[in-house]
């Protein structure tokens, strides 16, 4: 079985060199992928307009039940939600 300290000073030497190499400038860089921002640019418009205009027909649903519950003259008065009870008589 190997020694920790070993594995370690391993470690550490590995991350140094990555340090060098990237400090020296020798790191790949990936060529730009511009249609991969453009696909995800467009795709975040999708779902922000997705949702805006949801939400708009959603309240212009809402206004139009609104205004057909407004429209009913058949509705009865309103009911209380609750009752006050009288306080009881004296005998």
């Amino acid at each position: 079985m190997g020694d920790p300290a070993d594995s370690r000073t391993e470690v550490q030497r590995a991350i140094a060199e990555r340090a060098r190499e990237f400090a020296a400038g020798e790191h790949g860089h990936r060529p730009q992928r511009y249609w991969v921002y453009a696909i995800g640019f467009v795709l975040a418009a999708l779902v922000v307009g997705t949702v805006f205009f949801g939400f708009d027909v959603f309240l212009g649903s809402m206004q139009k039940v609104i205004e057909i519950i407004s429209a009913d003259e058949t509705t009865p008065d309103p009911v209380p939600v609750f009752i006050v009870p009288q306080p009881p008589s004296q005998p």
